[in-house]
């Protein structure tokens, strides 16, 4: 039987050798089974150019593997050397001014860079020749979170030049691009592809960071820098595979929105991603850690690694909070539920320089084991006895969210109100799902809609003839719809669809957008419906129904009365359209209606504030994963009698948690 993996992320090179073994011994006695190197290392692995030096990871990898552990190594590219950017000024990024963004941290280079994709080829390929047939390397990771600091769109000649490019495989004739664009408006209208501008600083930039370009020309920006993030990683996979058969993944970063993670892990054998839940820049809710699992298992529709788990308090100039005792396990409980079938945790010491000196891991500066590394050793015991149970499971899921990058993007673009956030509004879509303890996969519009009971497409707004045939199939066919205020509007060029609103969505809806309502400065309106009432404050669609059934009216101004959230039977199915926003309550209300109405049982019988549930199932057989996310103990009515499989306790009818806590049930 093959164990799960369970392991740190460790970097040799910032402590003596002498030292090696007995972190090795450490980790041995904490279940480790994996670590992650090599992934900041070039300057160590080529201090000169053309001069290679891998002895030491060579040493380091020995005694990692006498001790049953094993590797995932990556590749350096994150962080180009000195020597390189000096040698070779050019691949660095250039920002919307034009301004270098050069050395002193990371991801100081161009996607687009002829030169850098040469220098990346060479040390990839210097690597996989280097480390072919290493039994103990089980793995590579492309790079380090692509994208971080802001570093997936550069305005550099490079990328001018792959743009225009870009832009003349996809339209083929310039006239079909000023007619997607619309560049009649503002006499923007280009001759030819070698016209074609970045969008970068322009007279109407404003103190808020707002883009005035063209929407059309600001969108395929967007796609063109995703998409040259994946050529870059694609041009390192194909390296690789050259020498190397062992599976290929990058390190996500979940909610990240710069790059189409559905597109870049096309080319990866297997998801993974960097999950901190609290640290210096964010304490993340349980439900979005949650979504962001959802949404890694998602990209790929399988399980996935976590490649770096919070095992500390960290940050870079200041620490976010300790993570108090049993969170650490909690988290890791939590990413196993939803799909990971590996965690390795950031960092197994904390470094005493550089950076992330406050970026705490498994052990102090001083090396020395504490509560977090004898809780991580509890944890490595545990999961030793689970990985069967674990391994090749999947979640239950009869609900799917749709999130869209391009839809994303365009929001982003162009918010229509000023508190209009498309992630968040989908966020709240997951966080009342989930409270009312069902499970949720997070898809792309390309996935297949048929295995699920009810799919949910907030603010849905970008849309194309065959996505408009593949939804009216769904309903028709037996499936529930449910979309939101801001779908339907735009074509995928970004351009506004002449159709009535909801445009696209229409048909199965049943509904007429006959006007709508930006809610700004403060302004609320009141919703009254499903036995309660609750306040809109950014977005009202005032609805004309044709078909539609009436659930919900609105309570206040000028379109008191008229419909604010509808329901539509289409074919076999129903069309849920939900003008407005809600509050956190009367969704949860709204969502139990939906999911009750479609026939989804929740997992337990009456919510618990703070307590996340998800059903699982290995071949035929099935169990509960219950999460305790309050600092405080609390019991759960279980409606049952189950097998603990942690303790090994028989659970009748209800289970009691500690704060913090976890239980895994099973009939």
């Amino acid at each position: 039987m093959m164990d799960l993996y369970y392991g740190a992320d460790y970097y040799p090179e910032h402590w003596p050798e002498n030292r090696w073994e007995v972190d090795a011994e450490l980790m041995e006695n904490c279940k480790i089974n994996i670590v992650r190197v090599g992934e900041f290392a070039w300057a160590k692995l080529e201090p000169a150019e053309g001069e290679y030096n891998f002895d030491w990871l060579d040493k380091a990898i020995d005694i990692l593997s006498k001790h049953d552990i094993n590797v995932v190594i990556g590749t350096p590219t994150a962080a180009p050397p000195k020597w390189l950017v000096d040698k070779h000024p050019e691949i660095l990024m250039r920002d919307e001014k034009g301004h270098p963004r050069g050395f002193g941290t990371r991801r100081h280079y161009c996607y687009n860079s002829p030169v850098y994709q040469k220098y990346t080829k060479e040390i990839v390929k210097k690597m996989a020749e280097h480390f072919k047939g290493q039994s103990s390397i089980v793995a590579w990771q492309i790079d380090n979170e692509f994208g971080c600091h802001d570093t997936t769109r550069c305005y550099c000649e490079n990328c001018l030049q792959k743009f225009r490019k870009w832009l003349k495989e996809k339209y083929g004739d310039i006239d079909e691009l000023n007619k997607a664009w619309g560049t009649i408006f503002w006499s923007q209208i280009y001759r030819s592809f070698e016209e074609i501008i970045l969008p970068a600083y322009t007279v109407c930039d404003s103190q808020d960071h707002s883009n005035p370009h063209n929407p059309g020309l600001m969108l395929d920006f967007y796609r063109f820098s995703s998409d040259s993030v994946v050529k870059y990683q694609k041009l390192q996979i194909d390296e690789i595979k050259k020498y190397s058969l062992v599976p290929i993944t990058h390190n996500l970063m979940g909610h990240f929105d710069q790059i189409d993670y559905f597109d870049l892990s096309k080319d990866l054998d297997f998801v993974s991603w960097d999950n901190y839940p609290n640290n210096q820049w964010n304490k993340a809710s349980y439900q979005l850690t949650a979504m962001a699992h959802d949404l890694m298992r998602g990209i790929k529709n399988k399980n996935f690694w976590v490649m770096e788990e919070q095992s500390g308090p960290c940050g870079w100039s200041v620490m976010g909070d300790t993570p108090k005792p049993g969170q650490i396990r909690l988290w890791a409980y939590q990413a196993i539920a939803h799909g990971a079938e590996a965690i390795l945790y950031f960092r197994w010491r904390a470094c005493t320089f550089g950076t992330e000196e406050y970026w705490y891991g498994i052990l102090d500066h001083d090396g020395i084991p504490r509560r977090r590394y004898y809780e991580v050793q509890q944890v490595g015991r545990e999961l030793s006895k689970l990985s069967d149970l674990i391994l090749d499971s999947r979640v239950v899921a009869q609900i799917a969210i749709v999130k869209s990058y391009d839809n994303l993007w365009s929001h982003e673009l162009q918010p229509h109100n000023s508190n209009f956030d498309y992630n968040g509004l989908i966020a709240q879509y997951y966080k009342g799902l989930i409270a009312n303890n069902v499970s949720v996969d997070m898809i792309s519009e390309e996935c297949s809609f048929d295995k699920y009971k009810v799919v949910f497409m907030p603010a849905f707004n970008l849309m194309t003839d065959e996505i408009q045939s593949k939804v009216e199939e769904y309903v028709k066919n037996g499936g529930v719809l449910v979309i939101t205020f801001r779908s339907g509007t735009r074509n995928w060029d970004n351009s506004i669809t002449t159709k009535t609103l909801p445009g696209y969505f229409k048909k199965i809806s049943g509904i007429e957008v006959e006007e709508f309502d930006s809610l700004n400065q403060g302004r609320k309106v009141i919703i009254n419906g499903i036995d309660s009432e609750c306040s809109a404050s950014i977005w009202c669609d005032i609805l004309k129904t044709s078909e539609a059934e009436t659930l919900a009216t609105y309570g206040s101004d000028y379109y008191k009365g008229k419909s604010a959230i509808t329901v539509n039977n289409f074919g076999k199915g129903r069309v849920y359209y939900i003008g407005c926003d809600l509050d956190n309550e009367f969704m949860k209300k709204l969502l139990y209606i939906i999911i009750s109405d479609a026939g989804i049982r929740t997992n337990i019988p009456k919510s618990v504030k703070g307590v996340e549930t998800v059903l699982k199932k290995k071949d035929t057989e099935r169990y509960l994963m219950i999460l305790n996310h309050n600092s405080y103990p609390v019991n759960i009515n279980v409606g049952g009698k189950y097998k603990e499989l942690i303790t090994g306790d028989i659970i009748d009818g209800s289970v009691y948690l500690l704060p913090f806590g976890v239980a895994i049930l099973r009939d």
